[in-house]
């Protein structure tokens, strides 16, 4: 299969394992997995906005529950929930965020802040029913467990098959029982879908728990997302098995003639969850914490130095010297807008190529920028008062090394026709295109004049 179905956006896979696989989140391209990061994770939940990612923490290791809640931009909120314990998986509800605590025998609703505002608490010692996985249909919450074992941890036996059951999370009334180890509950198409994970399938089930469809993926199934052409089943060795070199597998599924039609190895031991997001925020993930460009910078260069062996290096950039005469040479290229308005602030994606022999950076005592200049096309003479805009580059630019980057400019106080020249600049020394006049990117551009501000009081936001 060269790609996946008629998809929502881009699947993503979190999982986790051993030393030697390590775990964290995958983002499948056609038939690939494509690794995002390392960090070992469980349940995901995407709410058309945002990403709620559980973050894998055992109960022996620490009885706290961490989340990771993703934009666009990449971590927009960290939780820890301390009154959570080896969460397994996430949904949401509205702007609350409802975590399976399988440790605590408990499904808890918690608050932006943290904090508990419900739950649901079944009896017994710690992890007795195995509580692991949650779906919501027509406004009532639905739970699948191993099954009531009265001993904590009692699912953890060979005692298991048979005594799976889907319940209705408030009531604890069973809806479906039968079922061995089962996982990732879906309701979808008028039918209950669930891994039933212990016998290595995918099963349909009708409202009263008759089977439909029996899907046997050949692997311990755990995780499951559709689009309009597929399912696709988590798949792996059970944990227990002496086979545990085996990675684990997303098992694609037609949906008209519920067969396999394609396995897609991910390289982790286990996948808990599946989830389609939209292709922005997938780069939101990529992103991950370093949603601040400077702090995420010093931190790789530090990096950098350390394994060079430099334990406490004396500055962590190469310092800005005087470049030769003949390195000022780059390539700046751009699409700026040909109509803006006088004082406005343009946000323009620049593609820099160093096209000397010499590092370009910012570091000082001589910085080098992206900058840029606007000119009267009649006379040639600048445009607008004050220095233009620094824009520092995002890193060291190595030579024959391309950059993109984002250059911030500000439009004169100016209407009419303008030409803006995009280039770079070493601070103290020269412009670039001073030199050559290839080194810069220039527009004609027509400059409107700006609205005239309302009057009156402004207005005050009281909360």
């Amino acid at each position: 299969m060269e790609a996946l179905g008629d998809a929502p956006g881009v699947l993503i896979a979190s999982a986790f394992g051993d030393g030697t696989t390590g775990g964290g989140l995958f983002a499948i391209e056609g038939s690939q997995a494509v690794r995002v990061d390392w960090i070992a994770s469980m349940g995901l939940a995407f709410d058309g906005r945002r990403l709620a990612r559980n973050l894998r923490c055992q109960p022996l290791d620490a009885r706290v529950g961490e989340i990771a809640i993703y934009d666009e931009r990449g971590v927009q909120r960290y939780l820890r929930l301390d009154a959570a314990a080896a969460v397994h998986d996430l949904a949401w509800d509205g702007e609350n965020i409802v975590a399976v605590s399988p440790w605590r025998n408990a499904v808890q609703w918690f608050s932006p802040a943290g904090e508990v505002v419900h739950q649901v608490i079944y009896p017994g010692p710690p992890d007795a029913w195995h509580i692991n996985c949650i779906a919501l249909r027509d406004g009532v919450w639905y739970a699948t467990m191993f099954g009531d074992f009265g001993t904590a941890r009692g699912w953890n036996s060979n005692a298991c098959e048979g005594r799976g059951r889907i319940v209705a999370l408030t009531t604890g009334a069973t809806v479906v029982d039968g079922l061995t180890m089962p996982h990732s509950l879906r309701w979808i198409d008028g039918m209950w879908l669930v891994c039933n994970s212990e016998l290595n399938e995918l099963l349909a089930l009708d409202e009263s728990g008759r089977t439909i469809r029996r899907v046997p993926c050949e692997l311990w199934t755990r995780g499951l997302a559709c689009d309009d052409d597929f399912f696709y089943v988590g798949g792996c060795q059970r944990r227990n098995s002496h086979e545990l070199s085996g990675n684990a597998q997303i098992v694609v599924v037609d949906r008209q003639t519920w067969k396999p039609v394609d396995r897609i190895p991910v390289q982790a031991h286990e996948i808990y969850d599946l989830t389609f997001v939209p292709r922005s925020l997938h780069a939101g993930l990529l992103r991950g914490f370093d949603v601040n460009p400077q702090r995420a910078a010093e931190y790789r260069q530090y990096r950098i130095l350390s394994e060079l062996g430099v334990e406490q290096p004396r500055s962590l950039w190469p310092t800005g010297d005087q470049l030769p005469w003949h390195d000022f040479r780059c390539t700046v290229s751009c699409d700026a807008p040909r109509q803006c308005t006088s004082g406005e602030l343009l946000e323009i994606a620049l593609r820099v190529k160093n096209r000397s022999a010499s590092f370009f950076t910012s570091a000082p005592p001589l910085p080098v920028y992206a900058s840029y200049k606007w000119l009267d096309p009649a006379t040639g003479a600048y445009l607008g008062e004050g220095r233009a805009l620094r824009n520092p580059l995002p890193r060291t630019v190595f030579p024959g090394e391309t950059i993109e980057m984002t250059a911030l400019v500000i439009v004169p106080q100016h209407t009419g026709a303008a030409i803006l020249r995009l280039t770079l600049i070493q601070e103290g020394i020269s412009w670039f295109d001073d030199q050559e006049p290839a080194n810069a990117t220039t527009f004609d551009v027509t400059i409107a004049p700006a609205p005239v501000p309302e009057t009156g009081n402004p207005s005050i936001l009281v909360r």
